[in-house]
């Protein structure tokens, strides 16, 4: 009685080890994407049965078209019209200023946060520090130009540039709590357009 017990014991711990085991496999290999599939050739199908299911497919489903989705896209481009114009620039400038064939501009710094601003014209000014609630006016910087600017206190910056007359460009620094309008330089290009980095 006490061998029958064991035995059955045994055959028990045998069987749940053996479903485990069977559980834990299906659903690793259901996990991975199925079972592998065979390697080496193909089977071979027999010509006639291929074509019967070739000619049964064509009957079931509607005629599609040869092209691929590539391909009227390009027959569609082709057919707009061609313009002389380039295409647009992205990102669109900030600001756009009227040169009057000028090679340097002036720029007027105004900073309405209460936090001081470091700043530099590369390869025009060494870097300065512009007070809180303070302006400064930099005149004669030759363009194209980069600005570089940053708060002393780490915070962020909302940077406001306007054309105020030919060859002058106003810039605001202003606060924001909004990472997505903090920027750390400023360009000007040869054609007056100002872009924010």
């Amino acid at each position: 009685m006490i061998r029958f017990n064991l035995l059955s014991q045994s055959s028990v711990r045998f069987w749940g080890l053996l479903c485990c085991s069977l559980l834990i496999g299906f659903t690793a290999i259901a996990q991975a994407g199925g079972p592998p599939r065979p390697q080496g050739k193909p089977a071979v199908v027999e010509p006639e049965e291929e074509e019967e299911e070739e000619m049964e497919a064509e009957e079931a489903t509607p005629a599609a078209p040869t092209t691929t989705p590539a391909q009227p896209l390009r027959d569609e481009q082709q057919e707009e019209p061609q313009s002389s114009e380039p295409p647009p620039r992205f990102p669109e400038p900030s600001a756009m200023m009227s040169l009057n064939g000028r090679q340097s501009v002036t720029v007027k710094l105004v900073n309405t946060t209460d936090a001081t601003i470091a700043y530099q014209v590369i390869e025009g000014t060494g870097e300065r520090t512009l007070e809180g609630s303070s302006q400064v006016e930099l005149q004669g910087l030759p363009i194209p130009l980069n600005l570089t600017y940053r708060r002393q206190d780490g915070g962020l910056l909302l940077v406001v540039p306007k054309a105020v007359e030919p060859g002058v460009l106003e810039v605001r620094f202003q606060p924001t709590g909004n990472f997505f309008f903090d920027t750390r330089s400023l360009n000007i290009t040869g054609t007056g357009s100002v872009f924010l980095n």
